[in-house]
């Protein structure tokens, strides 16, 4: 499948994954500030440590990681749809209080008010419709419950786009390609950036479908201009 095809046929994307699921991980820990912007935007959500939390598009877990570490008394359950980037998960947290299961996030049909929180890094960008899907994932949060994306996302301007494209062509792209093997889900990467939502208007459709204190933390650093935690609230 051409990558053009993978931004219009987004279920597609988890299938992708597949691909450079066993070297993943090497790819993002030679990323600057990975784990630790992960680790920043699980403690924004300000959780008590006992709460069940729904860790999506969880991949090979490096968000359950860090979710793990502001829940030392609670329940994880990561959900990913990419077989692969899971079976690498599912080898990490052996006999700790955290569960994976496969799922398009796009579907989940969990009881109403099942969750007390949801976590999701590079998440909703893959989403077909950015719209439906959150507003199932209001209806699966319990009341008080928080949300948090994780996401790359850019400002209406000139001087951002260059930013990601300059970052995203010069360097995600060939540094991923060489580690990982594979191109195709690194170009589809920048490009779906490009493509999502600009920091404003994403809290905006966040209070659209009916959540409530929304709003855009940045990260620190080099950072600061495209990555973002976006918190809500039901």
């Amino acid at each position: 499948m051409a990558n053009a095809e993978l931004i219009e046929n987004k279920k597609s994307v988890p299938f992708e994954f597949n691909n450079v699921a066993k070297n993943y991980d090497l790819a993002t820990f030679l990323s600057q500030g990975y784990q630790k912007d992960l680790q920043l935007s699980a403690s924004r959500m300000n959780l008590n440590g006992n709460e069940y939390i729904a860790d999506l598009c969880c991949g090979t877990g490096k968000s359950t990681e860090a979710c793990l570490n502001v829940l030392p008394n609670g329940k994880i359950l990561g959900i990913d749809n990419s077989k692969e980037m899971l079976e690498v998960a599912n080898k990490k947290f052996q006999n700790k209080n955290v569960t994976f299961s496969q799922a398009d996030v796009m579907e989940l049909d969990y009881p109403d008010e099942t969750f007390d929180a949801i976590f999701m890094a590079y998440g909703i960008r893959n989403m077909p419709d950015y719209e439906k899907c959150l507003i199932n994932l209001k209806r699966m949060l319990k009341p008080n419950g928080v949300i948090a994306f994780h996401e790359y996302s850019l400002n209406d301007n000139f001087f951002s786009q260059l930013y990601w494209k300059i970052l995203g062509y010069s360097v995600i792209i060939p540094i991923s390609t060489l580690l990982s093997g594979s191109s195709k889900i690194y170009k589809y990467l920048v490009q779906s950036v490009l493509g999502f939502p600009s920091p404003n208007k994403f809290v905006e459709l966040l209070e659209k479908v009916g959540f409530q204190k929304s709003k855009r933390l940045p990260m620190p650093s080099w950072r600061r201009p495209i990555l973002h935690t976006f918190i809500a609230y039901k």
